[in-house]
């Protein structure tokens, strides 16, 4: 091939690989001047097709440099020297406030300066240097960044990319010779793109659900262990992080696991950390109507209990609670608890009809003192207890005018066996938590549509998601049923730790939560636990209920916009007596899923072996190149793999010297020209003589691209 044309191709190529690359840059900064950006690529890649050697562009590089920079941040001046001091100030500023962490993103002008560079050493190394590894794995590994970072379906791009990086490594060895060449290499593009387009069409079916519940553990891990809170960080906000927020209107959406320790309290018991409930659901979240001139302030000491609860309390625990981070809220166990401010705090303000406590004119460092006695919702009593709404203004069964009729549907269906108020808050509550319909993931969790209601959207469609989601899908079931409930947010018990007979429970942004609570008489507001993997210590629990403790891979988180995230707990599950609702019927068996799984397995086999078998050409040069790349002295050790190739070539019989094989081996193969004589004599001149070897890497190389080309002609012919 003509070298202008090899090398116009590559040039050719290069700019393809640069736009699919600048394009997402563009995107990621809402930048204007793309056609600048993009017939800045064009011209350098143009110069370096026309210009024999790279001292002749440098000149052009450099202006046209300088020119895109200025057509970026003109600065209200002219191109002139003026504009040049202003630049480089202004670039030595950004880049001393960014390695100085004052800022904790790369400036506007810090990144056209970075891919402006980037366009030019681009173009340098592929079409001067023809450094392909470098260039394009450079390009990838920007693409994917960005696909990290700001969640981007660049799958295209990259494709692209890979592509045109091929194409220049074929041209550059001239693998792109004969038919037979080019019917390989594209029946190999085509492989690969059914493959890809395979990849990226099948998580639009069936197969979707089935492949993200597999991989539902290891998402849960990565996290536990920050991975979504640094993109979080460092990128695009893709969504809320765990942790107690004020303003629950627009439920949705993944949460990131946030480890911000809010506070610890010393105590025997477990138990779940109540702060409020919310009344009002608008088919999107939860807005709560008490006003503000209901509330109520006390001094430093304060007793709070539901006044609703008429029986008997469990026996008083004392419990010590130090406070940092949280806010002004106080979170408070179940029960009636004596409340003392020990310091950080000047009284309370008190909204009784959530039972809500906030701390006035809260500092840094908060601790209160707890007499607390926690209530006793015994089950057995419950159940025979009849239907009866709490005597208050508050409507705890409203519902949107236009909540989905089949949300009704589906609550009758799962009481309709059920007698009991307390029988059928049970047999919603397992149906969420127990049923193989639900899977409970934050990372996995999505915005209902515009006009779709939150809950429709959880029950019928999505059916995947967090504490908000199981809570609100309870509370909101209930309701349809004229059953009085609402929505309750706080935190799980936290993380405990012994020492010297000392518990501590250490309760992080991680930790919040939410669940539901059921109005009955003469107990008050009962709490019930509907997300799956969690168990309120304070649920009321019928003696029939059979207990079995596991260690459970996550804990949820509550709310929102503000957000911050839940965590892994060890915590019970339970057996109901209620009837569990039926699961839907799957398409397949888990037994005819376990084939496919293994059939997709094996056609995947296949293909790689398939691959193995069309490569199998190139591991004979890849296994020279290692040698002679890694090892000091590669002749010892490439001599005799290179002696075995050849004889595939020209037959070598064991009594033949290596010096005569060569000899001949070069007279009826002369394209050698003389290097493997050259090469035997000195592997000789090693093996017999003991002589030093030096270097000797490229003749080996040299040597080994001679044989390979033998190999192709002999298989042709």
């Amino acid at each position: 091939m003509n070298p202008l044309i090899k090398k116009a191709i590559i040039g050719a190529l290069t700019y393809i690989a640069i736009i699919l690359t600048v394009l997402p840059f563009l995107a990621v900064y809402h930048l204007g001047h793309q056609t600048t950006l993009l017939l800045y690529a064009f011209l350098i890649c143009f110069v370096s097709i026309l210009s024999p050697r790279l001292r002749y562009s440098l000149p052009f590089y450099i202006v046209g440099w300088f020119v895109t920079l200025y057509r970026f941040f003109p600065y209200g001046e002219g191109f002139s020297f003026t504009w040049f001091q202003r630049y480089f100030y202004d670039l030595q500023t950004a880049l001393s406030e960014i390695l100085a962490g004052k800022v904790g993103y790369i400036t506007e002008l810090v990144a056209v300066t970075i891919i402006v560079t980037g366009i030019l050493l681009f173009a340098v190394f592929s079409i001067y240097i023809q450094h392909f590894y470098i260039v394009y794995g450079a390009m990838c590994l920007y693409l994917l960044t960005v696909v990290i970072f700001n969640d981007f379906n660049l799958t295209w791009h990259l494709l692209g990319v890979c592509f045109c990086g091929v194409l220049c490594s074929l041209i550059k060895t001239q693998q792109l010779k004969t038919v037979r060449e080019w019917s390989f290499w594209l029946g190999l593009t085509l492989l690969c793109s059914l493959l890809l387009v395979g990849a990226t069409l099948l998580p639009r079916t069936a197969i979707r659900d089935r492949l993200v519940a597999a991989t539902t553990g290891i998402r849960t891990q990565a996290n536990q262990r920050g991975f979504y809170q640094f993109i979080e960080e460092h990128g695009a906000p893709s969504g809320s992080r765990t942790g107690f927020s004020e303003n629950d209107r627009q439920l949705g959406g993944p949460l990131l696991d946030d480890d911000t320790v809010l506070f610890t309290a010393q105590q025997d018991t477990r138990h779940y950390w109540r702060v409020e409930s919310k009344d009002f659901y608008s088919g999107k979240g939860w807005i709560n109507t008490i006003r503000e001139e209901d509330l109520r302030t006390v001094p430093d000491s304060l007793r709070i209990a539901d006044d609703n609860y008429q029986q008997d309390y469990l026996k008083e625990e004392t419990v010590q609670l130090y406070l940092q981070n949280q806010g002004d809220y106080l979170p408070l166990p179940y029960g009636s608890s004596q409340l003392t401010i020990k310091e950080g705090a000047t009284g309370f303000i008190v909204d009784d009809a959530v039972q809500r406590v906030d701390l006035m004119e809260p500092q840094q460092q908060i601790e209160v003192s707890l007499a607390w006695q926690p209530a006793d919702y015994a089950a057995e009593t419950l159940q025979s207890l009849p239907l009866q709404q709490p005597d208050t203004p508050v409507d705890y069964t409203q519902l949107p005018e236009n909540l989905p009729a089949r949300i009704r549907q589906l609550a009758r269906s799962i009481t309709e066996d059920q007698s009991t108020i307390f029988e059928q808050v049970t047999a919603i509550e397992n149906h969420l938590k127990n049923s193989i319909e639900f899977r409970y993931s934050k990372t996995d969790a999505v915005y209902p549509a515009e006009e779709q209601d939150y809950v429709d959207q959880f029950l019928f469609e999505s059916k995947v998601g967090y504490c908000d989601n199981f809570s609100t899908a309870m509370v909101v079931l209930l309701r349809t049923l004229d059953i009085p409930a609402r929505w309750v947010k706080g935190f799980s018990p936290g993380d405990a730790q012994t020492e010297n007979g000392l518990t501590t429970f250490t309760v992080r942004n991680r930790n919040a939560h939410s669940w539901a609570e059921v109005y009955f008489a003469g107990f008050g507001w009962v709490p019930f636990e509907p997300t799956p993997n969690f168990q309120n210590p304070d649920r009321p629990e019928l003696q029939t209920t059979t207990v079995s403790s596991e260690v459970l891979p996550e804990t949820s988180s509550s709310s929102r916009e503000s957000s911050t995230s839940s965590s892994s707990e060890t915590s019970s599950s339970t057996t109901m007596t209620a009837t569990v609702a039926p699961a839907e019927e799957h398409l397949f068996s888990p037994e005819t899923w376990q084939w496919i799984r293994y059939f997709l397995q094996g056609i995947a086999c296949l293909v790689f072996l398939g691959l193995l078998y069309l490569l199998r050409r190139y591991f004979f040069r890849i296994r020279i190149w290692l040698i002679a790349r890694f090892r000091s002295e590669p002749l010892p050790t490439a001599y005799p793999v290179l002696m075995k190739q050849a004889a595939k070539v020209l037959f070598h019989a064991d009594s033949e010297p290596l010096s005569e094989y060569a000899s001949r081996l070069e007279a009826v193969y002369p394209i050698f020209h003389g290097s493997f004589i050259q090469l035997t004599a000195t592997y000789e001149d090693y093996l017999y003589g003991g002589k030093p070897i030096d270097g000797q890497q490229q003749l080996i190389l040299h040597v080994a691209q001679q044989i390979s080309q033998l190999k192709k002609i002999n298989q042709v012919h």
